[in-house]
Order: structure tokens, then C-alpha cells, then sequence
């Protein structure tokens, strides 16, 4: 494997062996008992788990509202590592006039429906992102009592951006156009100010209620 630094001056198989070994635990301790939960943004934490063993389930919160694009990074995923992602979808009705904001309502419940027979959840949840992600750490339990593993949290952004170089990572086309955070169309703008600053734009919002 190449050994090019990132801008961060690590080299990038070095924070690779720091994720997957974080993934290879979470795999043993819980066997057939933790996900991946990827919102397609890219495909990062889903390569690296990929790397560990293409068993490990990966899941989508499918809320009806998400652009073509997103739902095409999805097909892009499973042909590529040849999975099934498993797909999670809302009780409710999809809506016309949904708002922003709105259609984050019923994340967590699909998010408790994802974990169901399960007892840890990989995420790709990043430091640098916001200051409610300050302080995650690599192995956590959540609210619910779940394990926790966000095995790319001490990334940086350079670091993610020097992974998905190397690896030809899937991205989601929409970074391409200029979005940095990207979920459900109702709540994703381009970016005005920083990172995730394209989310939930005009509002005091910054989290949909999965992790905080």
C-alpha cells in the first residue's frame, strides 16, 4: 500500500490500520451484532469495514427524501462490494410540503428499528465537523446503551479526503457540485460558512438526532 503523508503529515495506511482496528474489534466483540450506519455521503467507513470483512451489514436511513443522488452512491456501494445495503424506511407517509428539519423527525426511531438484535453501530461521525462532535471518542455507548464506534472520529478532513483519494473511495456526486454535509434535500444547501454549515441553513439546527 502507498504510504503518501496526508496534509496532516500522517501517512495514510497508518490511519487506515487505526480505523480498521477499531472496525476488526467492534466485528469480534459483537460478531454478527453491530452494522455499519452510512449516510452516503461517501463511502469511507463503509470501505474500511469492507477491508475487515464484507459480512458486516451495512444500513441506510432511507427517509424518502433524499436526492436521486444519494439513492445512486447506494447502488454504486453494493455493486462495488457486491452487498445489499439494508435499507431502513419511515412508518409515515412521504409528504410534498415537508420542511426542513421535518423530515429528521423519525431518524431515530429508524435508527432504534436499525438496531434492533443488535448491540453496536459503526459510524463515520468526525471531530472536526461541529463543536457537538468535539469530543467524541473512537469507542462510545449512546443513549440507548449501545456500543459506539466512530473508528475515523480523530480524522482529519485532509486525512478523509487523502483516503478517498487513494482508495478511489464512492463519493457522493454532490460533493463534486459543492456540498460538504449532505442529507435529506429539504434540509441540504450549499454550504455558507464552514463545515456542515450547509445543513439546516437559517436555523440554530446542526445534529438530526442520531447522535446527539
Amino acid at each position: 500500500m502507498q504510504t503518501r503523508p496526508d496534509q496532516s503529515g500522517i501517512p495514510v495506511d497508518v490511519l487506515a490500520a487505526t480505523a480498521t482496528a477499531a472496525i476488526e474489534w467492534a466485528w469480534s466483540a459483537f460478531p454478527g451484532r453491530v452494522c455499519v450506519l452510512s449516510s452516503m455521503q461517501d463511502s469511507v467507513v463503509i470501505d474500511l469495514a469492507m477491508r475487515v470483512d464484507r459480512r458486516i451489514p451495512v444500513v441506510f436511513l432511507d427517509t424518502g427524501y433524499h436526492f436521486d443522488e444519494t439513492l445512486e452512491t447506494v447502488r454504486r456501494v453494493e455493486q462495488r462490494y457486491g452487498i445489499r445495503v439494508e435499507r431502513i424506511t419511515p412508518t409515515q407517509p412521504r409528504r410534498d410540503d415537508i420542511e426542513s428539519g421535518e423530515c429528521c423527525a423519525e431518524k431515530p426511531a429508524m435508527l432504534e428499528r436499525a438496531l434492533e438484535g443488535r448491540e453496536a453501530w459503526i459510524t463515520g461521525l468526525q471531530r472536526y465537523e461541529t463543536a457537538h462532535r468535539a469530543d467524541a471518542g473512537i469507542i462510545d455507548v449512546d443513549r440507548r446503551g449501545a456500543t459506539k464506534v466512530s473508528p475515523i472520529a480523530q480524522w482529519s478532513e485532509a486525512d478523509r479526503l487523502a483516503y478517498i483519494e487513494q482508495r478511489r473511495v464512492i463519493t457522493n456526486p454532490l460533493l463534486a457540485q459543492g456540498y460538504d454535509s449532505i442529507g435529506c434535500a429539504p434540509c441540504t444547501t450549499l454550504p455558507t460558512d464552514g463545515a456542515r454549515s450547509g445543513r439546516w441553513a437559517g436555523s440554530e439546527k446542526t445534529e438530526c438526532g442520531l447522535h446527539f
